[in-house]
């Protein structure tokens, strides 16, 4: 299990795009697609995803907002802008490109 952020650093913000592209999601449920979609085998810290949310943010890529919570406090969501779809839509197929890219020379070129 790769218990890091470390082996997707490269690739978290497109997957945080690929992720709010179906639609406004929080911090702790996000952490817990990547781990399942994963397979458990990625996991990545609230905090680590914390850093990659305000740099997105920052970007004009997601914006944020509150919402009331049925199980205690408010719940941060964020949520995909028009530029954060414009730069999935656009660096999708190069990271799947790279990613293949990558399988090749670990399969030794």
């Amino acid at each position: 299990m790769i218990k890091s952020s470390e082996f997707i650093k490269g690739y978290t913000e497109i997957i945080v795009c690929g992720l709010l592209s179906s639609g406004d999601d929080y911090i702790y449920n996000l952490v817990k697609r990547i781990t399942e979609s994963g397979g458990g085998e990625i996991q990545i810290t609230n905090p680590s995803l914390l850093m990659v949310m305000k740099k997105l943010t920052a970007e004009g890529k997601i914006t944020s907002y509150s919402a009331a919570s049925k199980t205690g406090a408010d719940r941060r969501y964020y949520s995909l802008t028009e530029s954060g779809r414009e730069y999935y839509s656009k660096s999708r197929e190069a990271y799947l490109g790279s990613l293949q890219t990558l399988i090749n020379l670990i399969s030794g070129g």
